[in-house]
């Protein structure tokens, strides 16, 4: 480590494989570098360079270089949103969809998203290019030399995941964990910076307030009908039929949470919280994951026969969320292939 002030460390590390990695032949792991006994604080360490050697040796030279990032929060941060996805992959090609996403996030409060780029179609990357212009996307390379979902699991999420959460640390009083298929809707609220913020201000006292919301996951196959009073031609005003009974806590939930009381993030939930910090769940009659499926998890049009209701939730923004769609398309498509 070559500190600001010139100094040079050579610090012995802690590998921790992070929990969730499904036994396979690789893990998304921290290589923990061990101040305590080098008279260095942390704070002091910002702005540093870093490289992780597997050898001391001095034909071995350094092949890698990090920046340390600081991780305290900036003033004002407290009820910004940010969003964190997990590589896209395949060659991602839904554009019309990512950008009524994209907007519809930004009309619940969204000011920002965390991405990772392992394949995306020509016009995808030109939408998302659109938006990091606008300084709302962090896209970051993501290119793995392992067989994903065979020798790690898709795609190294879980290291991504990670990533976004200490990456996000100094910017987001708030951090969303969702894939681009799913949209957490408030049932009452407007925006989910106003759902979370009401969410906190019932714990008395505040201290006692959850560091972590956990949101329930309610399938909506594209496979079933669109709904004949869907009041724009939307995916999220077409498609309202769901389970009728959402899953349960941890079971693909999805969640909120606040980024400098985590130490570990999973795809469904948060492994480890800073001591004393907890997390819940979100009842459904607040909030719900909408999980805009394409096929059913295993296969076949099986899933289409499960028990099944009309949620018009999405409906309550439609009218805004048109416009916006509109108005960002009008914009994006002069640059961007269709």
């Amino acid at each position: 480590m070559w500190l600001p002030d010139n100094r040079t460390l050579t610090l012995k590390a802690r590998v921790k494989p992070i929990r969730e990695n499904w036994n396979l032949k690789y893990s998304a792991t921290y290589v923990l570098c061990l101040l305590r006994e080098t008279g260095v604080k942390p704070q002091e360490t910002v702005g540093a360079s870093l490289s992780v050697l597997a050898s001391t040796a001095q034909h071995r030279p350094p092949t890698n270089q990090l920046i340390v990032l600081d991780t305290n929060p900036r003033k004002g941060i407290e009820e910004t949103l940010h969003v964190c996805v997990k590589p896209f992959h395949f060659s991602y090609a839904r554009a019309d969809w990512l950008l009524e996403w994209f907007e519809l996030n930004r009309l619940l409060g969204v000011s920002h998203f965390y991405m990772y780029n392992e394949s995306l179609s020509a016009p995808v990357a030109c939408l998302i290019e659109h938006y990091r212009k606008q300084g709302l996307v962090t896209l970051l390379p993501w290119k793995l030399p392992i067989v994903s979902k065979v020798e790690i699991r898709t795609e190294g999420q879980f290291a991504a995941f990670n990533d976004c959460l200490y990456r996000s640390m100094s910017a987001a009083g708030w951090l969303l964990v969702i894939d681009v298929d799913e949209v957490v809707l408030p049932r009452r609220e407007r925006t989910l910076s106003a759902l979370l913020t009401a969410l906190r201000a019932a714990y008395n006292p505040p201290s006692k307030a959850p560091s972590a919301f956990l949101f329930r996951n309610a399938f909506f196959y594209l496979g079933w009908e669109d709904d004949a009073e869907a009041p724009a031609p939307l995916l999220t005003s077409r498609k309202t039929r769901r389970w009728a009974a959402p899953h349960a806590v941890k079971n693909r939930s999805k969640y909120a949470l606040r980024p400098r009381d985590a130490v570990e993030l999973g795809n469904h939930f948060v492994w480890e919280l800073a001591p004393g910090a907890s997390s819940v769940g979100v009842p459904t009659d607040r909030a719900l994951l909408h999980h805009y499926r394409m096929a059913c998890e295993y296969g076949g049009q099986q899933c289409l026969t499960v028990p099944s209701t009309v949620d018009r939730t999405a409906h309550r923004w439609a009218d805004d969320l048109l416009k916006r769609v509109n108005a960002e398309k009008d914009v994006y498509l002069k640059t961007c292939p269709t």
